[in-house]
């Protein structure tokens, strides 16, 4: 190569599940390129390891600022304080595993926000097991409904 090429987080990703998909197949000249690539990979490994630390940092510190219990697990978003992607949203539901659905009202714009109505909804839904937020649904049918996804 004549240049210092980088690629996109989405590229990363592909070439990373590729990897990982190529692991199934037992064959050891396949096994010695995929152990090459992932040596060639290795600096982009500690990038992602070091950015996923730094944002995790950041979620916790977030949890404690605002007294929350439960665990953000939405890497994809980057900042707490920006306004979320939902717009019209007045409810936040949660189908909770054991003790059927829970709803509060969502107070304010910000990721934030969704965070401190989701965290109350684990809460109130009593579930230990399922305290990660991993992600929320616009209902199709009345859009000021949120749906809470949560796992463990």
């Amino acid at each position: 190569m004549n240049c210092n090429p980088t690629i996109t987080a989405e590229s990363f990703k592909t070439i990373h599940n590729a990897l990982c998909s190529l692991d199934g197949i037992e064959n050891e000249t396949v096994a010695k390129l995929v152990e090459e690539m992932r040596g060639a990979l290795a600096g982009a490994y500690e990038q992602d390891n070091s950015a996923f630390e730094i944002k995790m940092d950041y979620f916790d510190r977030v949890r404690e600022e605002l007294g929350l219990s439960a665990t953000w697990s939405m890497y994809e978003v980057d900042n707490l304080s920006d306004r979320h992607s939902f717009e019209g949203v007045t409810k936040l539901v949660y189908r909770a595993y054991g003790s059927g659905d829970h709803e509060v009202s969502i107070n304010g714009s910000t990721w934030a926000a969704l965070y401190v109505a989701a965290n109350a909804l684990i809460r109130d839904s009593e579930d230990e097991h399922h305290s990660y937020i991993e992600g929320f649904t616009q209902s199709s049918i009345d859009p000021t409904i949120l749906f809470l996804s949560t796992g463990s």
